[in-house]
This record gives C-alpha cells, structure tokens and sequence, in this order.
C-alpha cells in the first residue's frame, strides 16, 4: 500500500513530491523490514570491461536502472551477459543527473546506465521497501552501483540496512560496486543510501536469488542407492 503511494507521490510537481515522499517513506519505517545485510566491496565496473563487473551468480531477480524517468529498456552486452535492466524513475530519489562519461565502457548498454544517476538533495536515502517481492527465507545477493565523475567525484558514498550494518565508505570515481547478502525475513528489505555531502546518489543495482539448491527428492533416492552400493562394497571387499 504505502509504495503505491509512493509512486503516485513520484508524479507531483518537485516541492510538493518531495514531502510527500518523505512523510509516506516514514511512515512506512515501523512496519520495514531490516534482515541483517553483510556488506563487501564488489568488482569494478568502470572501464572498457566494465560491464563484465556485474555478477551472475544465482537466479536473476531484477535488474534496475534508476535514470528519473520510465523509459525502455536497456539490455547489457547482448552476446555475453545478456541482462536487460529496467529504466524507471525511483519513488526514492528527487532528482537525476547526466554523468555523460559512461565510464568508459565500450558496451553501449552499460556506458548508457553510467551516463545516468539519481540523487537526493540535501538528504540521505532510509528506503523501508526498496527491494520487494522477496520470498521469505530465501537468501539474496544485491549488487548496487553508483559512480559519478563530475565535480563531486571525491565525495563517499555508503550503504546500510536500517539495523546498524554499514558498508565501507567508497569514493563516487572508484566505480567499485558494493556487495550485500541477506536472508529475507518478510517481502520487503530497507536499504539505507549515504553520502558524505548528504547527496547520496544511485546508478543502477541488480538483485540476485542465491540460496542453495535443494536436491529434488529423486537426487536423494540416487545418492542414498549409490551410499548402499559404497557399503555393500566396502563390506564385501573386507569379507574376501
């Protein structure tokens, strides 16, 4: 319910968006899920291979360009990769910036998700559903991207998840993407966005299903015959 409204909220004029999507987003921050985060520093994503920095482990679950407005998809490295993100303007940022250096990348798919962020004012980002749709206890890998080369290319930008986990702080030109796991305890998880300035700033992220396989119960008939077999061997072998 309260991210409906935030959507409806994104479409005001700017003053008004603004209150309103921080009163909704408050409001929304007693009933947000905060399933501890373990934060890393991931691969780089800047250069002319950028784009291959984008991890693939597990089931793909999204993949977002955040750019201030919905518009058509961008599909990365179509004969490698093959992820397609989608273009949307985020209910969690007021405001987007043309960065025009795509970080060098030769892929044209991704130098067009690094030409564009979004970005706060003036306030750092508490996100009390920004990922949703999770299935409870299943464990997710999400992989954020932000990088800017402008003039505030030297500020630090951080992560957190509402519950105290806090990533290492990053310069906006490393273009090192920040790595956070968890186990989803309900449908939503809050991901907290900081900057040094209170600027905080997003380009992009994708999130991952990563939880281990269960073997389907006809994997575990063949693996309990082949542990018999072992046996009836082992057994035979020592009686000879």
């Amino acid at each position: 319910m309260i991210k409906r409204l935030i959507e409806k909220a994104a479409k005001l004029p700017a003053a008004p968006r603004i209150l309103a999507i921080s009163a909704l987003t408050l409001s929304s921050i007693s009933a947000a899920s905060a399933a501890s985060i373990t934060w890393s520093t991931g691969p780089n994503f800047g250069g002319p291979d950028g784009h291959l920095g984008i991890l693939t482990n597990g089931a793909l679950v999204e993949a977002i360009d955040l750019a201030g407005v919905a518009d058509a998809p961008i599909t990365v490295d179509p004969a490698g990769l093959n992820i397609t993100f989608s273009t949307i303007n985020s209910p969690f940022f007021t405001s987007n910036w043309f960065s025009a250096s795509g970080g060098g990348n030769t892929d044209p798919g991704w130098s067009a998700i690094l030409n564009t962020f979004e970005w706060q004012s003036g306030a750092n980002v508490t996100a009390s559903n920004f990922l949703d749709g999770l299935t409870v206890g299943h464990e997710y890998q999400v992989q954020l991207f932000a990088a800017r080369t402008d003039c505030c290319a030297t500020r630090t930008h951080w992560y957190g998840d509402g519950a105290g986990n806090l990533s290492t702080p990053i310069n906006g030109n490393s273009y090192i993407s920040i790595v956070g796991t968890f186990t989803a305890d309900n449908s939503d998880q809050a991901i907290q966005i900081f900057d040094s300035s209170s600027n905080p700033i997003l380009n992009a992220y994708v999130l991952r299903d990563i939880t281990p396989a269960v073997p389907e119960p006809g994997t575990w008939a063949m693996l309990l015959a082949g542990l018999g077999l072992l046996g009836f061997s082992a057994r035979r072998n020592k009686a000879g």
